[in-house]
């Protein structure tokens, strides 16, 4: 080997003769110099490549400590190696070798720093929240835009965001330079029925959000009116991290499906509540399914940044903030929620189309309403390949069930499913640009990142399977009742207090690193000889996948 260093040194010393001085085979051991230099540069560029590579996997923190060090070793021996070959005959493989290495070490260093980056947009400290007032009029109206309305008294409650409508109408005021006339009301009947008398006010301003209760809950209200324009109000706002579990110790974590488009915020309506409790431990999984009509003890925020409680829609609380929707939740099941991600309409759109669509078990055939989408789609029991658009619609409809509510929530489990099987499906890799991209501004989490990190390594270093199961617990029509915080009357379903008790034995029993199966379980709980409370109501089913 120390030959073929000091020959191959000769010849790049050659290198800086001229060449009209030099024989023909000084001339050919002069042209192997400036390969030998030209394999150098390669290897040069391969290590800066290399190093900048294990810094960033370094930084991303999802290999264990073992499999880190034996890829940095093996990556340092495929330098030298390289290296060497540039003095010996393998020096042209050697080079070979190195250009593809460097290659590979590029690609993986861009798409480190596209995971890290993701990373800190989801599990950032401030977003960007946005709350969206919409101006309606009479769907008869000529008023296509706000420009058409600066004439028109304005409607609004203010009793419930009288001080967002005020923030909304000073930005009309101030993009047109104008003054406008606008009347509070005490309740939503008030508002409404000014609007469609055509008396006092010709529009009205309400948030997104609570429009679409109004849409649900006032009959033929989304076909009398329409909206002609948004006004949108962004403010940023801390996004306190939670308290990292020690390692291998079981965790809940609140998934919430937001009712919003565009970004992500930190607000409005969430029409997926789901519960996942983990278990490292015994890799154990359990999905809990709320129903967003479950009419319990909830809280909202004031303008004044008061707090008050009553009784109210569950899915309302996420309007004060996700954090509400994880007190309306912790409180009914008696347990503490570790952290929360929270994804809305249009995120979902975005990571299914990403994920190049997503096959999805449907218990039920339907076809779906105008409410869940503005396309009609047709599911049948068994596989249903849906692109976002369509997905979004399956987990979206209610009234083309029974059970309503009870059947959407299984909807969405069998969501969640198809999706989970596709994003840990090799089909993955070649899209995985396109994944981060859709969930970095449309999803938020309260987990710190080295949590997140460290259940990626534990996966890599045990590939166990993990064993998910889910529970979706039953609740009572109760028709329409009064929303003591949101001042209508609506729609509503009385939780089955005999499915949370299971539910939180299930919760207990995952958390006790107890292995079981929940539909052994839940059969043996509405067994009369083994439980007082052997009705359970007829929706709730478990199933395990």
């Amino acid at each position: 080997m120390s030959n073929f260093f000091s020959k191959t040194n000769r010849d790049i010393s050659l290198v800086f003769k001229k060449k009209s001085t030099l024989n023909k085979k000084m001339q050919k051991r002069r042209r192997r110099g400036f390969g030998a230099i030209f394999g150098l540069i390669l290897v040069l560029i391969q290590l800066v490549a290399t190093v900048l590579f294990s810094l960033e996997l370094i930084k991303l923190n999802v290999l264990p400590m073992n499999y880190l060090i034996g890829l940095i070793v093996i990556l340092g021996l495929l330098v030298l190696y390289d290296f060497t070959a540039q003095f010996n005959r393998a020096h042209i493989l050697g080079k070979f070798l190195s250009v593809f290495m460097t290659a590979v070490m590029v690609l993986g260093f861009l798409a480190g720093g596209k995971i890290n980056s993701t990373f800190s947009k989801i599990t950032g400290e401030t977003i960007t929240s946005s709350e969206v007032i919409d101006i309606v009029v009479l769907a008869d109206d000529k008023a296509a835009s706000v420009g058409d309305t600066l004439n028109y008294s304005y409607g609004y409650n203010s009793n419930i965001e009288g001080n967002s409508i005020k923030k909304a109408l000073s930005q009309i005021e101030s993009s047109y330079s104008c003054t406008l006339a606008s009347h509070g009301y005490s309740n939503w009947d008030d508002v409404i029925n000014k609007l469609y008398e055509n008396k006092e006010i010709k529009a009205i301003a309400v948030s997104s959000s609570i429009k679409a209760s109004l849409n649900e809950d006032y009959e033929a209200f989304g076909v009398k009116t329409k909206v002609i324009d948004s006004i949108r109000i962004t403010k940023q706002i801390s996004v306190p991290k939670g308290t990292a579990v020690a390692k291998n110790a079981p965790f809940v974590v609140y998934v919430s499906g937001n009712d919003g488009y565009g970004s992500i915020s930190d607000m409005g309506k969430s029409d997926v509540n789901l519960l996942a409790v983990i278990n490292p431990e015994t890799r154990q999984v359990l999905l809990i399914s709320t129903p967003r009509d479950y009419r319990i003890t909830i809280s909202r925020v004031l303008d004044d940044g008061s707090v008050i409680s009553g009784k109210d829609k569950l899915t309302h609380a996420g309007n004060s903030g996700v954090q509400y929707s994880m007190k309306a939740l912790s409180d009914l099941y008696g347990i503490d929620i570790d952290y929360y991600f929270k994804i809305n309409f249009t995120g979902c759109v975005k990571l299914v189309d990403a994920l190049g669509g997503i096959t999805i078990n449907s218990s039920v055939e339907f076809t779906n309403g105008w409410e869940a989408s503005e396309n009609t789609y047709h599911f049948v029991v068994g596989p249903n390949e849906c692109d976002g658009e369509k997905t979004l619609a399956f987990v979206r409809e209610r009234k083309a069930f029974s059970d309503g509510d009870m059947q959407r929530g299984k909807n969405q489990q069998a969501a969640i499913t198809g999706m989970i099987d596709k994003a840990t499906s090799p089909a993955i890799l070649a899209s995985y640009t396109s994944v981060l991209d859709a969930v970095s501004n449309m999803m938020i989490t309260n987990m710190p990142t080295e949590t997140i990190t460290g259940l990626i390594k534990s996966q890599i270093a045990d590939s166990t399977p993990w064993n998910v199961q889910s529970y979706s617990v039953g609740a009572t029509a109760s028709g329409t009742m009064y929303l003591e915080l949101y001042d209508f009357y609506a729609s509503c379903l009385t939780p089955d207090y005999d499915d949370i008790n299971i539910a939180i034995k299930l919760i207990n029993k995952i958390q006790n690193d107890e292995v079981f199966n929940v539909d052994e379980y839940v059969e043996s709980c509405k067994t009369p000889e083994t439980t007082t409370t052997s009705s359970t109501n007829t929706t709730t089913k478990a199933t395990t996948h």
